[in-house]
């Protein structure tokens, strides 16, 4: 199947929601800081959210109608959840006045052109002293053609996203790099072989060895890696 013929991102979180060893591993790292009023932007199709229904409130989002639908068909029927069109290059003001404490947004902000802006958006609808937390890819080094399929504009150093917090009415609360294994894979098909898509069967080992690879990352500092995790406290 061509490019053309592929809708890569869909595709993306399809391969990626079956990594499920993986995603707990993120979601372990950045538990400490989700409150009981979750707002996710880009749910996608809800590979991330399943973690956070027993939030006292949970406000599924994203801009993509099949999505939405997907969304409503597995999440729809419960009281605490609530779906939304959300487009962060837009405007949330149907969001604001909600009591929203914590926004989640994972592999979301690369995607977009004026980042700063969205940041500042974000910070519209949390309430004075809730968290924006954050999952980007790390290490412009590692820009290469998965990046480009997957529609990113960049990739981001611990500095920089501490800055746009910053310029955004952000403290930031927490920010480090996770998955060094991920970035050696990374490097590898996407620098050096060029593919368009992360491949399934290295997908499926890495996600086997995850629990080996939690265990180190615990155990020694991480110098690099895929993603940072990065945590602002909204300022008044």
């Amino acid at each position: 199947m061509s490019k053309e013929e592929m809708d890569i991102g869909k595709e993306t979180l399809r391969r990626m929601g079956a990594v499920d060893r993986y995603n707990d591993w993120v979601i372990d790292r950045l538990m400490p800081w989700v409150g009981d009023n979750v707002l996710e932007v880009g749910s996608g199709i809800g590979n991330i959210s399943r973690y956070f229904l027993d939030r006292k409130q949970l406000i599924l989002t994203d801009i993509r109608d099949d999505y939405l639908k997907r969304l409503k068909e597995t999440f729809g029927d419960r009281d605490n959840i609530s779906i939304y069109p959300y487009d962060l290059e837009g405007s949330g003001k149907h969001l604001v006045g909600k009591g929203v404490d914590t926004v989640i947004a994972l592999n979301v902000l690369e995607h977009i052109d004026n980042d700063v802006g969205a940041l500042k958006e974000i910070a519209s609808i949390l309430v004075p002293g809730g968290r924006i937390i954050l999952q980007i890819p790390a290490h412009k080094l590692l820009y290469g053609t998965l990046d480009t399929n997957l529609d990113h504009f960049r990739r981001y150093s611990n500095s920089e996203i501490k800055r746009k917090f910053s310029d955004c009415g952000f403290k930031t609360a927490a920010c480090f790099k996770i998955n060094m294994p991920g970035a050696a894979g990374w490097f590898v098909y996407s620098r050096l072989l060029k593919h368009e898509i992360l491949p399934s069967g290295p997908l499926g080992l890495f996600n086997k060895l995850t629990p080996l690879f939690m265990a180190l990352e615990k155990t020694f500092p991480v110098p690099f890696g895929l993603s940072i995790i990065a945590v602002g406290e909204k300022i008044g």
